[in-house]
């Protein structure tokens, strides 16, 4: 194979070695080890919406355990995409995996990635599959990206694959900055809020504080504790007590927000607040069905599919239908009889698509079109969850602003009442 549209004469060099001795490797293997491998790919494409669960699927998790090395800092989902749509693109034109690999390693600015790269065409040369080599790194690769990637080996379709991978990343990454993005508004301004109290209780306040005590005036409650709060917050000893209780308290807080009982409280109170149900729920449904789409179409079994799909859901009371669903599958029950039951949380409309994709044969189609749809919607709830927020963050600093400045020109209001 000719490397000329590549400048670098080193890279080049080291492509072509690489090309040898890919060709060397593939040229030991017969055709009677090739047909059993045609033979496979073709009775998983038929079985690809068979509901038995596989086994090859079923160890990946345990496979991973035996594979525990030094851990390595994940790239972001973006980027992850970005490499996975690079390395399904220069295999679909005919590059061989070994040196698409090799290219990635060389090209690539995440460390991470590079490395990981690096070692999957040193391990491709060695004859290992791809799944073999991603899953020792499951900081990087998820249950979900192996899963894509070893029904694609399997089925001869890794190319396609890889390209859908590409995509699900895109959409998960494209909804997780969405919800980042509506969340950053309202935080940046109670962070400014509360900087705003602090400069005013430590400088603004004991100007008036020393006005006040020269004229002997009585402070109204709210006056005197604003300024006892700014006494509190000026004294050495109280910042030396509070700091360690402070980040005593932080250990705690967030020991708390880990156990189950918070996480399934938080999960729940999302899901009935007006403000954010409509996001959550959405969100939780995109990228349910995005996942399930792109696994079941490309030979994952349904079992399997639900039960990484099911990861995907950041909120628990979604992960419980999940499990439901699983069992009712199990069960030999179709899936829509289990989302029927959750009328609270599930759309009617996800439940009648799902229903005609299992009757019609059609389930992958059918929850792809569900994916772009509850996207769509996603982008059009950030919308309108910071049009809602915005208002009401300006109303909230009024508020506080308004507070301080009427408290500390009470007794000034008291004193020109008197006189008059």
């Amino acid at each position: 194979m000719e490397y000329s549209f590549i400048s670098d004469p080193a890279l080049r060099a080291k492509l072509e070695k690489a090309s040898k001795l890919s060709i060397g490797k593939t040229e030991t293997i017969n055709e009677e080890k090739l047909s059993e491998n045609q033979l496979i790919a073709t009775e998983n494409s038929i079985k690809k919406r068979r509901t038995k669960p596989n086994k090859k699927f079923e160890n990946l998790k345990s496979k991973r355990k035996k594979n525990k090395r030094k851990r390595l800092k994940p790239p972001s989902t973006k980027t992850l995409a970005v490499a996975t749509k690079q390395l399904s693109s220069m295999i679909r034109t005919g590059l061989p995996l070994l040196e698409a690999l090799n290219i990635l390693s060389e090209s690539s600015d995440d460390k991470t990635l590079k490395a990981v790269f690096k070692e999957a065409s040193i391990g491709i040369s060695r004859g290992a599959t791809l799944q073999e080599i991603l899953e020792k790194h499951p900081d990087v690769f998820d249950d979900m990206y192996l899963a894509l990637v070893s029904a694609g080996e399997t089925a001869g379709l890794l190319p396609e694959v890889l390209d859908r991978e590409a995509k699900l990343l895109e959409s998960l990454s494209k909804i997780k900055g969405q919800i980042q993005s509506a969340l950053t508004y309202p935080i940046a301004i109670f962070v400014l809020t509360v900087i705003v109290i602090i400069v005013m209780l430590v400088f603004v306040i004991p100007v008036f504080t020393d006005m006040y005590s020269s004229s002997g005036t009585k402070l109204p409650a709210l006056t005197q504790f604003l300024v006892d709060a700014s006494n509190l917050i000026k004294d050495p000893s109280f910042l030396i007590k509070s700091i360690p209780a402070l980040i005593v308290g932080f250990i705690l807080a967030k020991r708390q927000m880990k156990t189950n009982k918070f996480i399934n409280w938080k999960d729940s109170m999302l899901l009935k607040l007006p403000i954010t149900k409509d996001l959550v729920t959405k969100s939780c449904l995109a990228n349910f069905s995005r996942t399930l789409s792109s696994l079941n179409s490309a030979g994952v079994p349904i079992l399997e599919a639900l039960m990484i799909s099911k990861r995907t859901l950041g909120n628990r009371v979604f992960q419980r239908i999940a499990d439901k669903m699983n069992t009712e599958i199990q069960a030999g029950q179709p899936i829509y009889k289990v989302l029927a039951l959750e009328v609270k949380v599930i759309p009617i409309m996800f439940t009648s698509m799902f229903r005609i994709g299992e009757e019609t044969g059609e389930l992958s189609e059918m929850v792809d079109k569900l994916a772009d749809f509850y996207e769509d919607e996603v982008s059009t709830s950030v919308k309108s969850l910071t049009s809602v927020l915005e208002p009401l963050m300006i109303v909230f600093v009024a508020i506080v602003v308004a507070f301080i400045l009427v408290a500390m020109y009470l007794p000034m209001f008291n004193m020109m009442s008197t006189v008059g």
